[in-house]
């Protein structure tokens, strides 16, 4: 009996710690992972002018190519 009173001890102290280091997590970690997680966002803005560039050039060569085609069929 006395062996399980033990364990449960050892186990209560290492809750105790784990409780303390989650709290000081929490309290001294958390705001700055959040303060880089907005900044990320703010990263792909490239990536956005990226795809107009390469939406747009697409659409300009989809509409030449459209002008070629009824072109030639005219002549």
């Amino acid at each position: 009996m006395e062996k399980q009173n033990y364990q449960n001890q050892m186990q209560d102290k290492r809750l105790d710690c784990l409780e303390k280091h989650v709290c000081e997590i929490k309290d001294n970690h958390l705001p700055h992972i959040s303060a880089k997680l907005t900044q990320v966002g703010t990263d792909v803005d490239w990536l956005k002018r990226f795809f107009w560039i390469v939406a747009t050039a697409s659409i300009g060569g989809l509409i030449a190519a459209i002008l070629n085609l009824l072109i030639t069929i005219k002549k």
